[in-house]
């Protein structure tokens, strides 16, 4: 994402796992080497802020200027399982891309099905051959002999690995993995050292449809290599999820990346990896890009830029999607996938101080809190004016109200564009929702220059949870955050 950025890595975990306290003491070493972003590609479950070592290394860290990028985990879809929410942490959730490393199957009627493959084999020659499917071990638990010279059909049970051996075992020449119904449309692909694709649950119904109705059923399979065009972003079916335990009045996770398939190095070679701590390199490397172009930026000016340009929708201006092909939630995607040429002109930011955010601890933990989190310098609540969860100046908007009540919450933004700008609002929620913006319009005669405005939040139905957005739009940019309205 940001090829002349200079590296410098901190060794926090081994084979006992990742120490809490080498954790917190690599975050401080970077902050004290000049590092201008920290990305963690680690994290555990969801602990309150003044009991996470990452949130406590990572607001020093922010207190310095730094911007601290951080997997959101990968418990999904389980709601409530993201982690690594403090405000001052831009958590990231994992999508797809659109590169396929395509092996396509053609079966005996015609029928076709795009799969993915590591192991893309020359030797088939996209020859049909017979096709192989146990009704009575679907997940090749045991394969007959009848498995000789055809290519095999097997559900997830056991490792692609394992079923790779086995059917390589059997006298099989290639094998037809089917992911697991949870995966949804996600196809985590793996070398397996055998002829194979992988093809979700849903492609995998329709060739044991085909499999078990034909007396002869044969299938082809052709690798096509890394195919690019796959209808992309999806958010991947591993990806935590919110609503955060740490932070209820937060839309967490904040944005996606690509994080599915991805080429990444081990100790001592290249492999294609799946998870959050992927889609989290990129997330900072456009972190890094911002900074280059504006440095004066606060972190929370960054996070602002990416969160406000990210897409909620793909190039086809349809939603983007979960891995069960459903509009993404907010609590999946955060406000959508990143989009860096946009980030690095966003127009308007969100801004947040140092100031702001030991505000916020204090009304949420008082002194004790703040002395855990709050390292660095001695703070005293009792001089500090609190700002609610809600009221903290975040590029997004969470309330939680009951039917017929309301909730008015102050923004502030900051003018990066143009001197001479205006902007007017646009709300797009569902009819249960009634949302007031005052002003309509803001209107900036310079750069720099802070416009205030309040968003007033309605409930009328008995929706569980209702998502928009808000937009301020000008001649060249919009400004989206996302609002989502729960029940309480």
């Amino acid at each position: 994402m940001a090829p002349h950025a200079h590296l410098a890595i901190y060794k926090v975990c081994g084979s006992q796992g990742c120490s809490l306290a080498d954790v917190l003491s690599g975050i401080d070493a970077g902050v004290k080497d000049g590092a201008d972003v920290l990305s963690l590609s680690l994290g555990g479950s969801s602990v309150s802020l003044a009991e996470d070592p990452l949130a406590i290394g990572a607001f020093g860290a922010a207190e310095k200027g730094v911007f601290v990028s951080c997997a959101g985990g990968n418990n999904g879809p389980s709601q409530s399982s993201v982690s690594n929410e403090a405000p001052w942490i831009l958590t990231v959730a994992a999508s797809t891309t659109d590169r396929s490393f395509r092996a396509s199957i053609e079966l005996g009627d015609g029928h076709s099905v795009n799969g993915e493959s590591l192991d893309q084999s020359e030797a088939l020659s996209e020859t049909s051959l017979p096709l192989y499917f146990s009704q009575d071990s679907p997940d090749c638990g045991s394969i007959s002999g009848d498995a000789s010279g055809k290519v095999v059909v097997c559900k997830a049970g056991q490792s692609p690995a394992d079923l790779a051996t086995l059917v390589k075992d059997g006298g099989g020449v290639a094998l037809i993995y089917i992911t697991d119904a949870s995966q949804g449309s996600t196809k985590l692909v793996r070398r397996v050292e055998f002829p194979a694709a992988f093809v979700s649950d849903k492609d995998g119904a329709s060739i044991i449809s085909y499999a078990t109705s034909t007396s002869n059923p044969t299938a082809s399979i052709s690798f096509d290599g890394a195919v690019l065009g796959a209808s992309a972003p999806s958010v991947a079916f591993f990806s935590s999820r919110g609503p955060s335990l740490a932070c209820p009045s937060i839309i967490k996770p904040d944005v996606s990346g690509p994080g599915v398939n991805i080429l990444g190095t081990g100790e001592s070679n290249y492999n294609i990896i799946s998870g959050t701590s992927m889609a989290t390199p990129h997330l900072s490397g456009v972190a890094a890009l911002i900074k280059s172009v504006h440095p004066k930026w606060s972190p929370a000016a960054i996070k602002s830029a990416i969160i406000t340009t990210s897409d909620d929708k793909v190039a086809s201006g349809k939603p983007i999607r979960d891995e069960q092909e459903e509009p993404a939630s907010f609590f999946a995607m955060g406000a959508g996938h990143v989009n860096p040429s946009k980030a690095v002109d966003p127009g308007l930011i969100y801004d947040l101080n140092t100031d702001d955010y030991i505000a916020y601890i204090c009304g949420k933990f008082g002194d004790s809190g703040a002395s855990v989190i709050v390292r660095d310098r001695s703070v005293n609540c009792d001089n500090v004016k609190n700002i609610t969860e809600a009221n903290l100046n975040y590029p997004s908007i969470f309330v939680a109200l009951e039917s017929g009540s309301s909730v008015t919450v102050k923004r502030t933004v900051t003018n990066v564009g143009a001197a001479s700008s205006s902007y007017k609002v646009q709300v797009n929620v569902p009819k249960s929702v009634s949302v007031t913006v005052t002003p309509h319009t803001l209107t900036f005669s310079k750069v720099k220059e802070k416009k205030s405005f309040t968003v007033t939040v309605k409930l009328n139905g008995s929706s569980s949870s209702v998502e928009g957005n808000l937009k301020w739009i000008s001649d060249k940019h919009v400004v989206r955050s996302p609002i989502v309205v729960s029940s309480s």
